[in-house]
């Protein structure tokens, strides 16, 4: 009986020891699906997380090359307003704005969407300093442009008044040309004559050299209603056969100007021109003998010559 009992107790432990493995492969399985479960939730969420980064990395890339550009643009449109004198100080700030932008984005952390927001910002304030350069150029390119236009007409209307002033100053050297010859006196009416050593007047040439002591040529001054009224300088120039003036300074002689040339003269006096038609005389005494031949006779008055004559002697 004994044997009887402890044979039916050996399967009753048998049977429970298997129903404690059959839980333990249930724990076990249940361990490993939660073990599954948790791995491929960490690894979806490294995934997602692994996508964030890089997709934010692009946009910040992205972000890093539209600041540059724009400071790259801000850079000539400031080059541009600055040749044409325009004010640069809201292209300055923009520009660094931009670099400080920039050089955030380098550090990128848990605050990296309110950083991008920020450069987004400043981004688009760029662009709104762009866009005003813009106009802020095509505004001083038409200023310089209407400049270049008055600048051209006044050009244009100094160069006709530099013509009409020299046109001007033309006809005025012209009419005091005109009223310079017109104001030159005449020297008219011309008589010449011998006299020898006793004083005796020969007046019909012609004259014989042996008994001229002197030459006295006598003649008026007409009328002229131009002439200023005054003191004139009256030279006179007693001329040879072979075309040399009688000249001596212990005699009177001297020279002038006359046609931006030196004139030597015979004689000269100084007379009160009073437009009434005066005479001029003057005795001239050579010293030695004339040539034989034509003698001329010029007179020369404020560098003209006013008159002359001519005489014969044998």
């Amino acid at each position: 009986m004994a044997e009887t009992k402890t044979q039916a107790q050996e399967p009753k432990k048998s049977g429970s020891n298997k129903g404690l493995l059959i839980a333990f492969i249930v724990i076990l399985a249940l361990i490993n699906g939660v073990q599954l479960f948790l791995y491929n939730s960490n690894t979806n969420t490294i995934k997602e997380q692994t996508t964030t980064i890089s997709n934010n990395k692009v946009k910040m890339d992205s972000m890093t090359v539209q600041l540059d550009n724009l400071k790259k643009e801000l850079q000539a449109k400031l080059q541009e307003i600055a040749a044409l004198q325009g004010d640069t100080t809201a292209l300055h700030a923009q520009i660094l704005e931009l670099e400080k932008a920039k050089r955030s984005l380098q550090y990128v952390n848990s605050n990296w969407q309110q950083k991008y927001n920020a450069a987004v910002a400043i981004r688009d304030a760029a662009v709104r300093v762009r866009e005003d350069s813009d106009k802020e150029i095509d505004r001083l390119k038409l200023m310089l442009a209407q400049q270049d236009t008055i600048i051209t007409k006044q050009k244009f209307t100094i160069v006709e008044r530099e013509d009409t002033i020299a046109k001007i100053s033309r006809e005025n050297k012209k009419l005091e040309k005109k009223v310079a010859l017109a104001s030159v006196l005449r020297a008219e009416s011309f008589k010449v004559e011998a006299l020898n050593a006793k004083g005796k007047v020969d007046a019909e040439a012609p004259f014989k050299a042996k008994k001229i002591d002197k030459i006295k040529v006598d003649f008026s001054i007409g009328e002229n209603l131009v002439a200023e009224k005054g003191g004139r300088d009256v030279f006179f120039r007693l001329i040879e056969p072979d075309g040399s003036a009688l000249f001596d300074l212990a005699n009177g002689g001297g020279s002038f100007q006359a046609d931006g040339k030196e004139v030597f003269y015979t004689m000269k006096q100084t007379i009160l021109f009073e437009n009434k038609g005066q005479s001029v005389k003057y005795e001239y005494k050579k010293g030695s003998p004339y040539k034989p031949g034509t003698h001329k006779v010029e007179i020369y008055c404020e560098g003209f010559k006013i008159g002359g004559s001519s005489f014969l002697v044998k």
